[in-house]
């Protein structure tokens, strides 16, 4: 058996280094971790910086969902809730039977404006991110504006995440909405993230503004960050987008009109999602329990096209679509969350249920990546060194 096992590793190491990388490159993040202890090599291959950029590529083929419960809550005397317990679990959209994992937990202490986001691998709260793939939770900038959202999205180019965070010049009613009906400057500063760290000391603001009301939704797609936003007296909705990268924003587009009242536009029950890299905006219809998928064929000429119509009866009063998924052996599939969680395919028409906990939860896609918030020094100490022979 020993000499059987010897003669396996030694046809593994001498393995040509482009089609071990492809084999690693198709491993899970934690099997490719704990493969940096097999050998120097080993070690120096995954640690470098050309492997941590294929895998991140090639995980975008696997995608899975991030479950973050939060089943208990410590209140004050006065029933004021104080903290409350974040559990961070996975589950494989893959697999015939799903089902949640749960990976680890924390205790947030909850701060008086306080949000909480999924957003492209990453949970953003309380002015902290936690990294769910490292487990890391690291303080960043507190901002010195009133904060409306954050969005956080992954530059594969140079393997960094940047956040944008969309803030008022005046304070609404409410953290993350403006019930007050009144105008306010809208503004964006960015943070970015890089491997490896360190983390900025400071947000970079950015020139562009404009005067809204609210926002309404925002989402990520192909690198442009886009947000649904409201103004003016009839609450006009106008979707603005910025190129992550480069940090340009694009000519504003407005919205399809409501598919049930002529002439109307849409405002109630909408969202904005990447639909296999374009961009969607989808209505739904509580009263008819339809699904009305709207994806822009033309930003320039401001061009929506109606793609798909869904019945969701029995999902219940809203809706949130996930993201879209392609599974093996399959031609895509829309994850769409409510009253139940759901995998939608299209082309079949075909529903396949998901198991959904009965209490608060946030559910994003998530892939794995090679990415760490800080820098952390690795005791390389190999179980077999091939090379020492």
């Amino acid at each position: 058996m020993d000499s059987a096992m010897a003669l396996m590793s030694s046809n593994i190491m001498t393995l040509p280094c482009e089609v071990l990388v492809d084999i690693l490159t198709r491993l899970s993040l934690k099997h490719v971790h704990q493969l940096q202890t097999v050998s120097k090599l080993w070690f120096k291959i995954i640690s470098s910086p050309h492997f941590r950029k294929l895998y991140n590529m090639k995980s975008m083929t696997r995608p899975r969902a991030r479950v973050v419960q939060v089943p208990d809550t410590k209140c004050s005397p006065n029933w004021e809730v104080i903290s409350r317990t974040i559990i961070i679990s996975a589950m494989d959209f893959n697999i015939d039977n799903s089902e949640i994992h749960e990976e680890f937990s924390f205790e947030d202490i909850i701060a008086p404006q306080h949000s909480f986001i999924i957003s492209s691998n990453l949970i953003i709260f309380n002015h902290k991110v936690c990294n769910p793939t490292t487990k890391e939770i690291i303080d960043i900038p507190i901002s010195s504006h009133p904060s409306i959202s954050f969005d956080a999205t992954y530059i594969p180019s140079n393997n960094t995440y940047k956040i944008v965070h969309l803030y008022g010049t005046k304070p609404g009613h409410d953290y993350t909405f403006n019930y007050g009906g009144i105008p306010l400057e809208f503004r964006f500063e960015t943070l970015t993230l890089r491997d490896g760290g360190p983390i900025p000391s400071s947000w970079k603001a950015l020139t562009h503004q404009g005067w809204f009301y609210s926002k309404i939704e925002s989402t990520c797609v192909n690198g442009v960050v886009h947000w649904l936003l409201e103004r003016g007296p009839q609450m006009e909705r106008r979707i603005i987008s910025m190129d992550i990268e480069s940090e340009d924003f694009l000519s504003s587009i407005g919205c399809p009109n409501n598919p049930y009242v002529e002439e109307a536009p849409i405002f109630e029950n909408v969202q904005l999602a990447d639909l296999n890299g374009r961009l969607c905006l989808a209505y739904y219809s509580e009263e008819l329990f339809r699904l009305d998928l709207y994806i822009v064929k033309d930003q320039t000429n401001q061009e929506w096209v109606k793609e798909h119509t869904i019945n969701l009866s029995g999902m219940g009063s809203w809706f949130k679509i996930v993201g879209y998924v392609q599974l093996q052996g399959n031609n895509g599939d829309i994850v769409i969350d409510g009253k139940q969680l759901i995998l939608y395919n299209i082309e079949e028409n075909r529903f396949r249920s998901l198991p959904r906990p009965k209490m608060k939860i946030h559910i994003g896609l998530y892939f794995d990546r090679c990415f760490k918030l800080e820098s952390t020094k690795l005791s390389m100490q190999p179980t077999v060194d091939f090379l020492s022979n």
